[in-house]
């Protein structure tokens, strides 16, 4: 997974050049949007996932974010709106005994920023909004003194008499996005905190917390 998180970057980041080099040939052709325009964007990075609440023990683990998204700017004064789609991941570990990562599809279906530009290529982007995620995909793996075992996502809320773990996991969750970031013309880093609201496991009093390291380029 981490080779597809890396290619994606790579992916972005020749778009954004090729974006920039057109850009640059095009004569009375400003390079910042305007203001009136709405902005699509891509970005992919990292996410350090980990769960929050009565989960005292655990510790984060690398996965990854993908997404699409757009802002659509209210009036000239930075203000904007936009969503997102995406596919990205939630988790955690506890030492070397105990890892879990879920694969899921997400999907903001509205959020409000503010970017404040320092010059005209570069703006600082402060965002806030509501995320809904669902898990199609996940494994967890269990070093018992060396006794390794693998269970994926569809064993996990099996019987024990059956080869699973009686987790009664929720594959779903609605939570928050917050975040901030730096655009230099077409290209963004990004960080963001990600809150789950709806526990992970049913009964089990902890939830998604995932913090956000990525790249974006808009077009």
């Amino acid at each position: 997974m981490k080779k597809v998180v890396l290619l994606a970057i790579a992916v972005l980041l020749y778009i954004g050049v090729n974006a920039q080099i057109v850009s640059s040939r095009s004569v009375g052709v400003n390079a910042a949007k305007s203001t009136s325009e709405t902005l699509n964007y891509f970005r992919a990075g990292i996410n350090m996932m980990k769960f929050a609440g009565d989960a005292d023990d655990s510790e984060s683990k690398t996965g990854y974010s993908v997404t699409y998204g757009f802002m659509k700017p209210m009036g000239s004064f930075g203000m904007y709106w936009g969503m997102e789609f995406g596919l990205g991941s939630r988790g955690g570990k506890s030492g070397d005994e105990f890892t879990q990562i879920a694969h899921n599809v997400q999907y903001s279906p509205f959020h409000l920023g503010y970017r404040y530009g320092f010059t005209d290529a570069l703006k600082v982007d402060v965002h806030v909004g509501a995320y809904a995620s669902f898990d199609y995909a996940g494994k967890i793996k269990i070093d018992d003194d060396g006794d390794k075992s693998e269970f994926n996502i569809g064993d996990w809320n099996e019987d024990l008499d059956d080869g699973g773990l009686e987790m009664d996991w929720r594959r779903y969750d609605v939570g928050l996005n917050a975040g901030i970031g730096i655009w230099y013309n077409n290209f963004n880093l990004d960080f963001n905190f990600q809150r789950g609201f709806i526990e992970a496991e049913k009964d089990g009093e902890y939830y998604t917390s995932n913090f956000m390291i990525r790249l974006g380029i808009a077009f």
